[in-house]
């Protein structure tokens, strides 16, 4: 037994100094008679070896443990022995450089990394209170890159698209503002919808979404200080039905007085082609469509898929006041 397992060593390193020898084969040109002869009785030497293996492997037979076997312990291990003592003595000056070869085992796996991330699955750390708490500060999420479309890295655009985003969506999106910044809210409106918005009363083609009151919840917002709030089962025409909250501070006056710096508050409007109209579940934290107006639907990345890390920090990223296991593996509908 610890003889196949010492076989088996044995042959990995017997396989990754072929693949050196390999390489010197097809990259050097012009390479000295007597080192490309040794080369190429090393190359036929290995290639025989692992031949017989194969054939071993689709017959179903064993390693075979008799002397004169291409497979036998001695014979590996004396493969083995002239490769290592002919790469350092012939072959070294030819062969690949270390930072080639580490190159060259990791170019694919940093290409499907970037493939994943950009196409794919792409990560997004939330730092504001904007959609608590059906995102909670300080969750990471894992959103998927290719649900609405493909964008290319570094783009502000998609450049393929492949649905559109339905009302009650959650979606991360490019901030159409000239910082650009990378948000997540919730789809209110979708083209050609009418939004009237007025207090804490919001109206979608002319009807108002329904609410039912669930209790009250406190969290501690990106500010350092706890909320007191009052949250709602929300239900839009569509029968799609989510958490939001309001500030039990905010008195009407408040709000009223808030509203006079809202652009689209107060006020009819449409919501124009290829244009989404998105709000934070946390109705009175959240800078969203209402001040800064419509998501372009180039400027749409992703919808969110579930939680994957989540840590609740202090007045600072060094204040860490809980890690919340609990979160992971939250899903969003």
């Amino acid at each position: 037994m610890f003889e196949k397992i010492k076989l088996r060593k044995i042959l990995k390193k017997l396989a990754i100094q072929g693949n050196r020898l390999e390489w010197i084969k097809k990259k050097r040109k012009n390479l000295p008679e007597q080192v490309e002869k040794k080369l190429d009785e090393n190359i036929k030497k290995i290639s025989e070896i692992f031949e017989e293996k194969n054939r071993l492997r689709e017959n179903g037979g064993k390693l075979p443990q008799t002397e004169d076997s291409k497979l036998s312990l001695e014979y590996v291990k004396k493969a083995l022995g002239e490769t290592n003592y002919n790469m350092d003595h012939y072959f070294k000056k030819y062969k690949q450089s270390t930072a080639g070869e580490l190159f060259d085992e990791l170019w694919l796996v940093v290409l499907v990394a970037l493939i994943l991330k950009f196409f794919v699955i792409g990560s997004f750390r939330v730092p504001t209170g904007s959609m608590v708490d059906t995102i909670e500060i300080g969750d990471n999420l894992f959103v998927s890159m290719f649900y609405y479309g493909l964008t290319l890295p570094f783009a502000e655009s998609q450049f393929v698209e492949f649905a559109d985003p339905k009302r009650g969506d959650i979606i991360t999106f490019t901030e159409p503002g000239p910082d650009k910044k990378a948000l997540v809210k919730r789809v209110i409106g979708v083209p050609g919808d009418t939004i009237y918005i007025t207090g804490k009363n919001v109206y979608v083609n002319n009807r108002k979404l329904e609410r039912e009151e669930i209790g009250k919840v406190g969290y501690y917002s990106s500010r350092g200080r706890i909320e007191e709030t009052t949250q709602y089962t929300e239900k839009d025409e569509n029968g799609n039905s989510y958490k939001v909250i309001y500030n039990d501070s905010f008195t009407d006056d408040i709000r009223e007085q808030i509203n006079t710096r809202c652009p689209y508050c107060n006020r009819s409007f449409t919501v124009p082609e290829r244009n989404y109209f998105v709000m934070g579940d946390n109705r009175d934290d959240s800078l969203d469509s209402r001040y800064w107006g419509f998501v372009p639907r180039g400027n749409v990345q992703g919808k969110p898929l579930f939680v994957w890390f989540s840590v609740q920090f202090g007045s600072s990223v060094f204040d860490i006041k809980e890690l919340r296991l609990n979160r992971i593996g939250h899903v969003f509908k």
